[in-house]
């Protein structure tokens, strides 16, 4: 017998069927097209009949569905070779073997990257299986081969980078990498692409701008493999372009001090369940070393797929209104004013694939839950792995109790676990047969819990074993007796509290006072909170890590598990020295801050990235300030953020001055006027000009009622309101007068008033006096700080209208600075500047590459003020590219939002000459129709707008 008789059909796009001969014979109508789908869809499977009525009518069902569905199966059964659609008991089973469906060549092709591969991708116009866009199988199945699609363009550009074929690949990497930005293989791709044809500059500028996107998005960086043909291109050996084979995203994980023991079994078990399912969920008591699981399983999954990220949020460190910030902190995903955290957090993880571990979800149950599942919803690759001590209720979550160590046996694991630790405490244990029937009867006392079994083991460093397990003997019946939980954590808090017991005094005083802390901490935190020099804290810190009371991080520095720091705050609650310990930690953080600001002036100190590290100790820290009534000491919190918040964009941190406001609504803090100057630039930075002129106004009066000078930041606030008013001439005078009011403990302030006078002076046109004191000023600023940043970028606005190209280069600079030193303010800001130059006389397709990235750079920030600015410009390179009538909508846009900063000085004159050039190019009426098309765009819409027409 001969081949079986077969028809071709293609489901990627517009479905299609064909003859051996190639004639058409698809069908004609709806319903019949998507009956064909279905079946293609579970081709060599039964598709029931009740299946096949909910794919061809999915609304509502015909008065008699079995006939007419078997009327449309007979229909189809005359277009498809003989015994195609088999009828069985419950249904229909479509034969693979007379069916050749283009999705099964899409692998082969794929592996191949010839013609094939370029016939299916020419072909295959939206998403696969459109006829049933309704119908839950099909969406699944075009989810899996939308993922293939993109990996047959990347191998597509692969192949033609391999056979030299490069005309056009650098504008479909481009758009390719647009399209999916946290994908590494576009712009590997693209990085080829450039250096094949000896654009060295672009591709270095295409790794920068993503080594930064995946910083700013997942906290992670690119993979060994590109980071390694980044620095050929640096050092200029990079001659051919070179496409590697994979990525290798490192993972954010705990590096676990002590071997899994006993665990190895279940660990294979949940690393399969983990990698099947999407949400899995690890349920215990306290101690039962969930936590320590959870690291494994996070090591052992971004083993198995190194380009995974794993990202662990240990969510005991926050509250209800932290929780969704301590997620974001780890993911390293900025808020945006007006949209829900959780919400910004799945709009920027969308499509990417990452493994999130959320460690100790019983702490903020109802917001863990939420968070979790709106990520499960919206996200489709992304799996969670949860830690709680009760499930979190949420669909498709797959729970899993922990249990503890098996007992009774001289080789069970919960011994094994007893000496292996005693061990790391006291090398030379040994112990005979005697000795290990006792540590039987610990374990088994102990429940087989192994918090409560390392702690015990950890005494074996000055005790005995008959002494450890005396020592249990005479507490459990008064530690556990009238317990409200279970046995389990009894026992868990006999051990603690025997192990507590066991210091001296002063140990138990420091142990006590480190619950204080809500992460990690170092030694001088450690002696400012216990109140002790800081070689008497060292020594309690290693006297309490011996303990195994205290854990040293993978950073160094110490920290207190869950279950440890709850147990000290009782202590510290029944000796009554909670208020003390806690204005000790808040005064801490306040001398803290201050001192970090001071360092954002020294060249090379990190100052920003360490107050990134310290946003959970110092939101602790005020919220104890605002409930104790402490306002002045919030006040001072709060202050010394004002240039963080402003130069590593984070509207969100300069908000915290709104709670303090609030709590002092008649303003009798001393620093009331430095705060509502915070909060000025909050309300700037969410886009609310009119409610930040008010707070700066505010400011100003309660100042003036002081017999004190007027602060140089009130200054430079009003002096900065009327910048974004337009007033430019008011703005150079107050920044003027803050520039030279006296502040010899802060050198910074009047540093930033004469960097944002000449701003001023910039933004009103060509001003040769101000290119003289920027060149004054760039001689005067600390080399390599956020502040030289921000001076560099002022002075290149200074020269935009004398010397364009003296402008780029200190854009160049400034952004070169900002990149190093993390000042996210200064990289948007320098980077649209110097991406305008290039919009109206260098390159406009360099300018919308970096416009792309400067849109998302604001809009992850909720920078809108900014954004709206950069839309003009952008406007002006949509009407160079020829784009009139999209330029026009978004004029019409930046027209009519009250968002943005008020056009003034040259940009006013630009966008009026603007205007009249797309009214000429467009004529009155067309001009007239995309101004009101575009004047009911909201930001959001405006954005997508300018990167559609990027």
């Amino acid at each position: 017998m001969g081949e079986p008789q077969r028809v071709h059909v293609d489901v990627l796009g517009p479905l299609r069927m064909r003859t051996a001969d190639g004639r058409d014979t698809t069908p004609t109508g709806t319903l019949q097209k998507r009956l064909l789908s279905a079946l293609v869809l579970s081709r060599g499977h039964v598709l029931t009949s009740d299946a096949a009525s909910e794919a061809v009518w999915p609304t509502a069902l015909p008065a008699e569905p079995a006939a007419a569905l078997q009327n449309h199966v007979s229909r189809l059964r005359r277009e498809l070779p003989e015994g195609a659609i088999e009828s069985v008991a419950d249904g229909y089973r479509l034969d693979p073997a007379r069916v050749d469906v283009d999705a099964d060549r899409l692998l082969d092709a794929i592996a191949g990257a010839g013609p094939e591969l370029d016939a299916i991708l020419d072909r295959w116009h939206g998403p696969a299986y459109p006829e049933l866009a309704d119908y839950d199988p099909a969406r699944t199945e075009a989810a899996r081969l939308d993922d293939l699609r993109i990996r047959a363009i990347e191998a597509r550009a692969a192949g033609r980078l391999a056979a030299g074929h490069t005309a056009g690949l650098v504008a479909e990497l481009t758009a390719l990498a647009d399209t999916h930005p946290l994908r590494e293989r576009p712009r590997e791709l693209l990085m080829a692409a450039l250096v094949a044809e000896a654009r060295h500059t672009e591709a270095l500028r295409v790794y920068d701008d993503f080594r930064r996107l995946l910083g700013d998005e997942l906290g992670t960086e690119p993979s060994p493999a590109l980071a390694a043909r980044h620095a050929e291109l640096l050092a200029g050996t990079a001659t051919e372009p070179q496409v590697a084979a994979g990525a290798a995203t490192p993972s954010r994980l705990p590096l676990p001090s002590t071997s899994l023991v006993g665990r190895d079994d279940l660990a294979d078990t949940l690393l399969a369940l983990a990698e099947r399912e999407r949400m899995v969920t690890l349920v215990g008591p306290g101690g039962v070393g969930k936590t320590r699981l959870l690291i494994e399983l996070g090591h052992r999954l971004g083993a198995d797929r190194p380009a995974r990220p794993v990202v662990m949020c240990e969510l005991a460190t926050g509250d209800d209104r932290a929780a969704a910030d301590v997620v974001a902190a780890a993911l390293r995903i900025d808020a945006r004013p007006g949209v829900p955290l959780i919400d910004r957090i799945a709009e920027v993880l969308d499509t990417a694939e990452v493994v999130l571990l959320l460690d100790n979800c019983e702490h903020v149950l109802p917001i863990a839950a939420a968070l979790a599942e709106c990520v499960l919803a919206r996200c489709p690759r992304v799996h969670v792995l949860a830690t709680s001590r009760e499930r979190l209720r949420v669909p498709g979550e797959h729970v899993v109790p922990v249990p503890t160590l098996p007992l009774g046996r001289h080789d069970a694991p919960s011994v094994q676990l007893f000496v292996e630790r005693a061990r790391a405490v006291s090398p030379d244990f040994d112990p005979g047969p005697a000795e290990l029937g006792r540590i039987v009867d610990i374990v088994g006392r102990l429940d087989g819990l192994p918090l409560a079994i390392e702690l015990a083991a950890a005494r074996l460093h000055t005790h005995a074993v008959d002494e450890v397990a005396a020592g249990l003997d005479d507490r459990f019946a008064l530690l556990t007796a009238g317990h409200r939980t279970s046995a389990r954590h009894g026992s868990l808090g006999a051990a603690v509290a025997w192990s507590f017991g066991l210091l001296d005094r002063q140990l138990q005083t420091t142990f006590a006072a480190l619950s204080a802390f809500a992460a990690a901490f170092t030694v001088d935190d450690a002696a400012a909170i216990a109140a002790v020099d800081t070689a008497t804290a060292a020594e309690q810190l290693t006297q309490l890590v011996e303990r195994s009371l205290v854990l040293r991080t993978p950073d160094r520095r110490y920290m207190l598990l869950e279950t440890l720091r709850a147990f000290g705050a009782e202590q510290l609650r029944a000796t009554a020295g909670a208020a003390t310990v806690c204005a000790r930690h808040l005064r801490h953080q306040v001398d803290w801050i201050e001192a970090a600001r001071a360092r954002m002036l020294e060249p090379g100190s990190g100052a920003l990235t360490d107050i990134d590290a310290a946003l959970p100790e110092l939101r602790s820290a005020l919220s104890w300030a605002l409930d104790h009534r402490q306002i002045e000491l919030a006040g001072r919190l709060v202050v010394p953020l004002l240039d963080y918040g402003f130069l590593r964009l984070r509207p969100d941190v300069l908000a915290w001055a709104e709670r303090v406001t609030a709590a002092d609504p008649d303003d009798t803090s001393p620093v009331a006027a430095n705060v509502w100057v915070i909060a000025s630039y909050a309300a700037w930075m969410a886009g609310d000009v009119p409610e930040c002129r008010a707070r700066a106004l505010h400011a100003l009066e309660l100042a003036e009622r002081s017999d004190a000078a007027v602060p140089v930041d009130v200054i430079t606030a009003v002096g900065s309101y009327e910048l974004f008013l337009g007033h430019l001439d008011a703005a150079r005078d107050m920044y003027r007068r803050a520039a030279d009011t006296p502040s010899p403990h802060d050198p910074a302030r009047p540093l930033m008033a004469a960097a944002s006078e000449i701003l001023a002076r910039g933004y009103a046109g060509a001003d040769a006096d101000a290119a003289e004191l920027a060149e004054q000023m760039l001689a005067e600023t600390p080399a390599d700080t956020p502040y030289a940043a921000y001076a560099w970028y002022c002075a290149g606005e200074a020269d935009v209208h004398i010397n364009p190209a003296r402008a780029r280069q200190r854009f160049a600079r400034a952004l070169e600075i900002a990149e190093r030193t993390h000042a996210s303010f200064v990289v948007g800001t320098a980077g649209a500047s110097k991406a305008s130059i290039d919009a109206r006389t260098g390159d406009p397709h360099a300018a919308a590459a970096d416009y792309r990235y400067l849109i998302h750079h604001w809009r992850r920030a909720g920078m809108w003020s900014t954004q709206w600015t950069m839309l003009r410009s952008i406007a002006g390179l949509l009407a160079r590219l020829g784009r009139f009538r999209d330029a026009a909508v978004l004029v019409g846009a930046i027209r009519a939002t009250i968002a943005g900063h008020r056009v003034f000085g040259a940009d006013e004159v630009a966008l009026e000459q603007l205007s009249k050039t797309l009214a000429s190019e467009l004529g009155p009426e067309v001009y007239a129709v995309a101004l009101r098309e575009g004047a009911v765009l909201d930001g959001n819409a405006a954005v997508e707008h300018a990167l559609l027409a990027l």
